[in-house]
């Protein structure tokens, strides 16, 4: 696998995957619309080697393809989202998990910047979209660490506010908000923190999946480095340890009640969210290497570079929930349209009710209760990864009288485009954390007679199951292509 960006560069561009562009790019608004182009025809990773007003190129698009995501993995390159899902399933069991390996120093020391000569100006941070709010570090693998859960890195949005500071979100649905909640109630007045910007691809596959806060993403990284360790690096100025070859490192601390408005700023969901007041990031380090590289991307497109940092992630992780916590669960999907707001959910069905009970229990799943705002349960026949297997089942199975669940409204988390009321900040924390939306629950089972009806959901058409056998068996006999 790769020890770091460079390596993985290198292998891109040995397969044809990679363009250096030596053409000037003016603004950041540029490099967005060339993200947005590269998304939606599916292009190669790209180095923008010539920024106007700086001297670090930019690296972008790095994930935006399924293949791209299998090499950041390790695994195998052309199956299908389904296939990598069951695939990174498997790198979840902590057995084949290596802890991260301190190493005195690394790569990310070569320059170290304190003081007066910290400037994120040098850094080509900028405005991508003409709507966005500000500057922004789109790609940064934020680490905090807490004496109970240990260390954790994830992807948490930060704007630029001035040369040595920046926001982050630190939302309280987000594991670096309970950490921020933890290290506050102790009474101090800080929590330390860094950011690290350009790692060994891998490390961003791990910090962008949801696991457990006692557990640690380095360690899961190593999984899909092919059980090699990552090599870390105490930070300067705080008690952190961060990835050793990285292209940038940004080490502070959060202090508390220091909160700035930030945003608006385009999202995952493919829309523009509403300014909000978040924490902020003091810089007090900058350590780099010699003639860094900034590793930037763009929200929006639909399978874009950053969707591919969390739908097969996401889906995987709560797959694995679903099997554990809803009863008679075979399979649980996050179809990629739906941008994690929608899941759908297959049930062997043995008794009449049993579609509605597992809506119920898949409500109180976190990440549904947080996140999601349509849960649809079908049967085991129906393949829930094919959307058009999906609409024949909510078509033809569900009288939305007697089979569709709405909630009223409950909290969850604040970047939902659907909530209905605007994002609100609550006393105890002082943060924009929660918004409020209702769940909606969608029973496309096939009903049988006594839940609520007269008569039972007819019969699909299906072949008798050995004879569609004994005729994949003789396919070729038949001369059939």
């Amino acid at each position: 696998m790769y020890s770091d960006l460079r390596e993985f560069l290198s292998e891109l561009e040995k397969a044809g995957e990679l363009v250096r562009v030596k053409e000037e790019i003016t603004e950041g608004h540029e490099v967005f619309s060339i993200i947005w182009e590269l998304g939606r025809r599916k292009g190669p990773a790209v180095i923008l080697e010539n920024v106007k007003g700086y001297k670090v190129p930019i690296v972008t698009n790095i994930f935006g393809t399924l293949d791209r995501f299998a090499m950041s993995c390790g695994f195998p390159r052309g199956l299908s989202v389904k296939e990598y899902r069951d695939l990174f399933m498997a790198q979840l069991d902590q057995s084949k998990w290596q802890k991260p390996r301190l190493v005195k120093t690394g790569p990310c020391k070569e320059v170290i910047l304190k003081g007066d000569d910290i400037d994120l100006g040098k850094f080509p941070i900028l405005q991508w979209s003409p709507a966005d709010g500000g500057a922004y570090i789109t790609l940064p693998l934020v680490i905090a660490k807490d004496d109970k859960f240990g260390p954790n890195a994830g992807i948490y949005r930060m704007m630029v506010h001035d040369k040595k500071s920046t926001g982050v979100m630190c939302n309280i649905f987000q594991d670096q908000g309970i950490y921020y909640d933890r290290a506050k109630k102790k009474g101090g007045k800080s929590m330390p923190c860094a950011a690290a910007i350009g790692t060994d691809p891998s490390l961003y596959m791990a910090a962008g999946t949801k696991i457990p806060l006692n557990t640690d993403e380095f360690a899961f990284a190593s999984a899909l480095r092919n059980g090699a360790p990552v090599d870390v690096v105490k930070c300067e100025t705080c008690d952190l340890e961060v990835p050793a070859t990285a292209e940038i490192v940004l080490e502070g601390e959060i202090v508390f009640g220091n909160n700035k408005m930030e945003g608006p700023f385009g999202e995952w969901m493919g829309m523009f969210e509403e300014g909000m007041l978040l924490p902020v990031f003091d810089v007090k380090c900058i350590t780099h290497r010699k003639n860094p590289l900034f590793l930037t991307t763009i929200e929006g497109p639909t399978l874009g570079d950053a969707e591919m940092l969390r739908m097969i992630q996401q889906c995987s992780t709560f797959t694995v929930q679903a099997k554990e916590r809803i009863t008679g669960c075979t399979g649980a999907w996050l179809p990629p349209s739906g941008r994690d707001f929608t899941a759908i959910i297959a049930i062997k069905k043995r008794y009449p009710g049993w579609g509605k009970e597992a809506i119920y229990q898949a409500f109180s799943l976190p990440y549904i209760a947080s996140t999601c705002n349509i849960v649809i349960v079908t049967d085991d026949d129906i393949d829930i990864s094919d959307p058009e297997e999906v609409i024949w089942a909510l078509s033809t199975r569900v009288d939305p009288h007697q089979d569709v669940i709405i909630t009223p409204p409950i909290g969850g988390y604040a970047l939902n485009p659907a909530g209905s009321i605007r994002p609100v900040e609550f006393p105890q924390r002082g943060q924009t954390d929660i918004t409020f939306r209702s769940l909606m629950g969608i029973d496309a089972t096939l009903k049988w007679q006594g839940e609520g009806r007269t008569r039972p959901t007819a019969v699909p058409i299906k072949p008798n199951e050995e004879v569609l056998k004994r005729v994949i068996a003789n396919w070729k006999k038949y001369g059939l292509p």
